[in-house]
Order: structure tokens, then sequence, then C-alpha cells
């Protein structure tokens, strides 16, 4: 009887566990499928009409699959057209409609806002976004009213952009398909620029004072590292794939870090004096600064914060209204920084 009863406990348990592998499995094929139906998405995106075998290929999974992700894009009111003949294939469909959906009148005006923002930068496919608004905005009969907004951004030229456009789309497919990049990388050394070959596994894409980056593993630095766009000569999407080492969350490292530069974290703590202290007083310069007036027109600011390079051209910004008071390190740099302009004008002066 004792037995039985252990045994029927035994079935029992393995049953339960082979459910929850079984549920395991179906949400990795869940997830698995959505990733490859957007990654169709933006395949048709950058090439406009595509075989349904040429899909299969570039998704590694057979036809009867893509198939399968037209429906699901196609229930997500992402419709697929379909074209007959020796050159035909799948296409996107131009038209979207709106039927069906409401906006709030606080919804369309942080659209607008968001429109004069990103047209006041430069973006890539900024022009497709405006035109994308006007149509939502003239389709719920919303143009009466105009919002007065302005992002003032250290732009990067026409050039740049259109160069880069490739570059964002093809690593957004590499990001979601989980492919290493292969790419010669331009770096800006203190001895002069450094072009290197590099792997990376791509995580994310970020827009930062004007420009576009975007962050992965690299191998040969074997840890996470910011890349500008701008500065990839060549790159190869290559077909192996890679896993996520460990967990990085770029909200937490940017709220960490004065700009981009993820390095070690410093004890800062600096004098500053008026007009600057009015200014730092107004903004976040991190999430654990600590300010403390000595007087009506000097302030004391304290942080730990990472980002070196970036806070020496922000304690230089301010000239003779800031003193450093730690760390020591930063005192001897701005030092010299301050010896050099020195030397360059006095030697100007002698010309």
């Amino acid at each position: 009887m004792r037995n039985a009863l252990v045994d029927k406990v035994i079935r029992v348990s393995m049953l339960v566990k082979n459910c929850m592998i079984l549920k395991r499995v179906r949400e990795v094929e869940i997830m698995s499928r959505i990733s490859n139906a957007l990654n169709m998405y933006f395949l048709l995106q950058v090439r406009s009409l595509m075989k349904v075998n040429e899909i299969a290929n570039e998704l590694e999974v057979s036809p009867r699959m893509i198939k399968e992700y037209k429906k699901d894009l196609e229930m997500a009111g992402i419709y697929i057209g379909s074209k007959l003949g020796r050159y035909g294939g799948y296409y996107l469909e131009n038209k979207r409609y709106l039927d069906g959906l409401s906006f709030t009148k606080d919804e369309l005006s942080a659209l607008k806002m968001a429109k004069e923002a990103i047209k006041s930068g430069k973006y890539h496919y900024s022009s497709k976004f405006e035109i994308l608004v006007s149509k939502i905005l003239n389709y719920e009969k919303y143009l009466d009213d105009n919002v007065s907004y302005y992002n003032k951004l250290v732009k990067e030229s026409d050039e740049t952009i259109e160069k880069e456009k490739r570059v964002w789309i093809d690593i957004n497919l590499a990001i979601n398909r989980s492919n290493k990049i292969k790419m010669e990388y331009k770096s800006i050394k203190e001895y002069g620029l450094e072009v290197k070959e590099r792997v990376v596994h791509p995580y994310g894409i970020f827009d930062y004072k004007g420009a576009t980056y975007f962050y992965g593993y690299c191998e040969n630095a074997e840890d996470v590292r910011f890349f500008k766009l701008s500065r990839i000569q060549q790159y190869h999407v290559l077909k192996e794939k890679f896993e996520i080492k460990y967990s990085f969350e770029l909200d937490e490292i940017m709220e960490k870090s004065f700009g981009i530069f993820n390095d070690e974290i410093i004890d800062l703590k600096l004098k500053i004096f008026y007009p600057m202290s009015e200014i730092v007083k107004e903004k976040q310069i991190s999430k654990n600064q600590k300010i403390t007036e000595i007087d009506s027109k000097t302030i004391l600011f304290e942080a730990k914060m990472n980002g070196y390079p970036e806070i020496k051209a922000w304690i230089m910004s301010m000239g003779s209204n800031v003193e450093v008071i730690k760390p020591d390190k930063l005192k001897e740099d701005i030092l010299k920084e301050t010896t050099k302009i020195n030397d360059l004008y006095n030697y100007k002066n002698f010309e």
C-alpha cells in the first residue's frame, strides 16, 4: 500500500514537472514566433518586395512558417500584400486604417509635440515620421491648434544621417535576430584615431546628444561597450548567433553615468560659484547628488558618478566658476588642461 502511494506521488510529480517543461517550451516558441514575425516586418520595410523562400532563408525557418507569420502580422493590423508571378512576392500594404482607434486630446497634443521635437533635430526617418503624424492628425481633424516646441540639439550632418540609415536598419535586425556583428570601428584616443576590427553582440540602440549609438557585448574588450554609428567604417552581420551573457539595464547605467562612459565611479565634490551655482541648482546632474548652500552665491555639489571624460569637460565648461575639491586626480587633470590652454595663448601672443 505504502509503495503504491509513493509510486503515485512520483508519477504525479513527474507529470507536474513535464507540464512545467512543456509550458516553458511553449513560452519560448511563442517568443520566437513573435520575434520572427517582427523580423519579417523589418525585412519587408527595407526590401519592399521579397519572395517567401527569401524570407524563409533570412529567418532560417520553413516557407510554411512565413505564411503563419503573415497571419500573425495581419491579426496585429499589419497587412502583407502578395504579388503573383516570376517577380512577385510579399510586400507591406501602404494603407493603414485608424478606424477603431480613439485618441484623447492630450495624446494628440503629445504627438504634435513629438513631431516638433523630431523636426527640430535630425533623426533617421524623421521626415517619414512627420508625414505619419500629419496623416493621423488630419484623420482626427486636429490640425487647428499649433504646438510651439523646439528641441535644440547639436545635429549630425545630412550626409552622416543618410549613411547611418542602412547601418541602423541592419543593426536593428541583428538585435532582434541575435546575430553577431563584425565591424571596423574608429575610436578617438588620446594619441589619435584608432581603427580596430571588433565582433559585437548588439543589445540595443539609443540616441545621445543628437547622435545615434548602439551598445552590446564586445568580444575584444570582454565587456559591454557603446558604439557611435557614424564611426563604423565597415560592418557585416554574421550568421553566428549570440546569447546575452548577463543582465545589462541601459537605464540603470545611464542614471549613474554622466554621459555615456561606463567607467569607474568617482566621489565628486565641487565648490560652484555664481552664476553657475544657480544653473546647477536647477538641474539633476546625478540621482544621488547633494547640494549644500554655502552662501547666497556659492554651493557645494557632491555626487558619486562615472563618465570621467564628460565630467571633466562639464567642469571645464564652467570656467572660473568652479573649484574641484576632490578627487585629486581630477584636480591634477584640470590643472594640466588649463596649463596647456595658457601655454597656447601665451605662444600666440609672442608670434
